[in-house]
């Protein structure tokens, strides 16, 4: 490995010719000089100098060294002006993983602002579920992670990292056009949805968990007719009347399936949806423009339907 103050020192011998010009060029002693260019000499395995009388020449192994060090430099400065502005906020590179439909109703829409509030970012989409973010921010696989608020989660006060909160998401009942709580604007977990078929995801999974705990604290375990976990399939059975969802926000968001009608729950369920980075990390702007497109979630329409065909 060559290192790069010699390569340094050899590019002001070449511009003062002489030891002493050198020398006086860069502060050094004439005798550091010498030994510099002696230590260069072996780390490169070939003669880069000659001598003339009391001046010294490149040879031609010292030529070629020297156009690649032009390189060399001008990369490292470009690197240290890269540094400057990342440090500045101005620039960065950062991997972010979220799970599905955190993805595309605020990352997606974050970073379509960034790229024109900060376009010296560059950013990479992976899609990470909330059990496996823990583990991939902490190998490095991740930048930030947009995660939920599980048992997969870290510790409160872990020191290896940090979260910052991005918005409380609700869960809203998915209804079929036709039943008879359609007409309703506001319904009530227990009172009204109790007695109800229920389509849900599979135990074990962040939506079946977060449900059942507000079932459980409203007082009832609902009645699963169906378990499937892919949110197009919940549409699907609702729309067919064959049962009622109570679907986290962001699943049914940006969707218009027909004959399907989206309700506010009292005492319904909530996920929190926290950005997890490693404690020495920070996120901006990223986080806040996440925040910003968290905060342009819609809510289900207080008229007589939200969504239908």
């Amino acid at each position: 490995m060559i290192d790069l103050r010699r390569l340094q020192l050899l590019q002001a011998l070449d511009q003062h010719r002489t030891v002493a010009g050198t020398a006086e060029a860069l502060r050094v002693t004439p005798s550091a000089v010498s030994q510099q260019l002696a230590s260069l000499a072996k780390e490169a395995g070939v003669a880069l100098v000659e001598r003339h009388d009391r001046r010294f020449l490149l040879t031609g192994a010292g030529r070629v060294l020297l156009e690649r060090a032009h390189v060399i430099f001008a990369e490292m400065e470009r690197a240290t002006a890269d540094l400057h502005a990342y440090s500045a906020g101005d620039r960065g590179v950062v991997r972010v993983g979220a799970f599905s439909t955190g993805i595309s109703d605020l990352i997606a829409p974050a970073l379509a602002r960034l790229r024109e509030s900060h376009p010296g970012w560059s950013f990479e989409v992976v899609q990470a579920e909330p059990e496996a973010s823990t583990e991939m921010v902490r190998d490095g696989r991740l930048d930030i992670a947009l995660t939920m608020s599980t048992s997969h989660m870290p510790p409160a006060g872990d020191p290896e990292f940090r979260t910052e909160p991005v918005m409380v998401e609700l869960f809203d009942a998915i209804l079929p056009y036709q039943h008879p709580l359609a007409t309703r604007t506001d319904l009530h977990l227990a009172e009204d949805l109790a007695g109800e078929d229920w389509i849900m995801s599979a135990p074990g999974t962040a939506w079946h968990s977060c449900v059942t705990g507000a079932t459980s604290q409203a007082g009832f375990q609902p009645r699963v007719a169906h378990t499937v976990d892919d949110f197009s399939a919940v549409f699907a059975l609702v729309r067919a009347g064959l049962g009622i969802a109570l679907m986290p926000r962001l699943a049914w968001t940006g969707h218009n399936p027909p004959n399907v009608v989206v309700r506010g729950v009292g005492e319904t369920a909530r996920r929190h949806i926290v950005a997890l980075t490693r404690a020495g990390a920070g996120a901006e702007p990223l986080i806040t423009a996440v925040r910003e497109a968290a905060s342009k979630v819609p809510v289900p329409s207080v008229g007589p339907f939200a969504v239908a065909g």
